[in-house]
């Protein structure tokens, strides 16, 4: 009987753990399905969202690539622009050096002219000798030495040498004032060279002498459009450890306020709308970034001043 109670206890006590266990592995399935599927569900997603940055990835690739492409083809038009507008400031400029070409040609030919004429009297007078001769040859000589000089000075001055080379600043200017020295007395202007401290310079010499006939053709049309008396130019050459400055300067009464920030943009003038384009100082600031250098300017009393820095 007592064998019989303790199998009983036994057998209860059994089921009781068995039910438990049950229970807890019920429970353990239960869990393991919830995070199953809570599994299934992110790994979904997570395929889901990288089949979209896949997408996004394609897309921002053929962007970019349009996006170059389109770079490019700015750039492009951008290099045609300037082309154009370096064309058009040299026809500009060739017209006015053509112009001082003809004034300096009118001098000498006339000289030749009056000596030619003076000739004729002199040999009806009995005047002529051998000394005579050599002084007239010696004469006409350098009459179209002067004519020859000048012509040269045209034809490098337009012609398109590329060749970088070092060179002298000061005989730079010097060679730009010496095409333009007949239309600069025509225009009553006097322009002085200051050589604080005169230094080469290394680039296109070409572009540069561009750039010195632009800033005084600016000045000059300025003189001309406020006619403006007393007209001076004036044209600094400093140096140091750290840069190369040239400033040019005039008292032709400045640039307006207004366009002053503006006035290295093409198309911007402070000129008469038949009287300018704009051209000749956006050009200018264009050859001066080209050589590692900037092109700025301020107003100062009664004029403007243009600086030119290396370094």
């Amino acid at each position: 009987m007592e064998e019989d109670k303790t199998l009983k206890y036994l057998k209860n006590f059994l089921n009781s753990d068995l039910q438990t266990f049950g229970d807890s592995l019920e429970a353990l399935v239960k869990d393991y399905e919830r995070k199953s599927n809570r599994l299934n569900k992110i790994i979904k997603t997570s395929d889901k969202q990288y089949a979209q940055l896949i997408k996004l990835n394609e897309e921002l690739d053929e962007y970019k690539n349009h996006l170059e492409i389109k770079v490019e083809e700015e750039i492009e038009k951008r290099k045609q622009h300037e082309k154009i507008l370096f064309q058009q400031s040299k026809m500009a400029a060739m017209g006015e050096m053509m112009d001082a070409v003809a004034h300096q040609w009118k001098q000498p030919i006339g000289i030749i002219s009056l000596k030619a004429d003076i000739l004729k009297y002199d040999y009806a007078s009995n005047e002529i000798d051998e000394k005579y001769i050599e002084e007239f040859e010696q004469s006409i000589k350098n009459q179209i030495n002067h004519m020859i000089n000048t012509l040269d000075e045209f034809r490098t001055f337009f012609r398109p040498n590329k060749d970088i080379k070092e060179f002298d600043a000061k005989e730079m200017i010097e060679k730009v004032l010496f095409l333009l020295k007949d239309e600069l007395m025509k225009n009553g202007i006097i322009v002085e060279v200051n050589d604080y401290q005169n230094f080469s310079l290394n680039g296109i010499e070409n572009e540069f002498k561009h750039l010195i006939l632009n800033l005084i053709n600016n000045s000059k049309d300025a003189f001309n459009e406020k006619e403006i008396k007393k007209r001076k130019i004036t044209i600094n050459l400093l140096a140091d450890d750290d840069s190369k400055t040239i400033e040019v300067l005039d008292n032709a009464g400045g640039i307006p306020e207004d366009i002053i920030e503006d006035i290295f943009k093409a198309n911007v003038t402070s000129k008469d709308e038949d009287k300018g384009t704009g051209i000749g100082l956006y050009m200018s600031s264009q050859i001066a970034e080209k050589h590692n250098g900037t092109l700025s300017v301020e107003n100062i009393e009664n004029g403007v001043k243009f600086i030119f820095r290396i370094g």
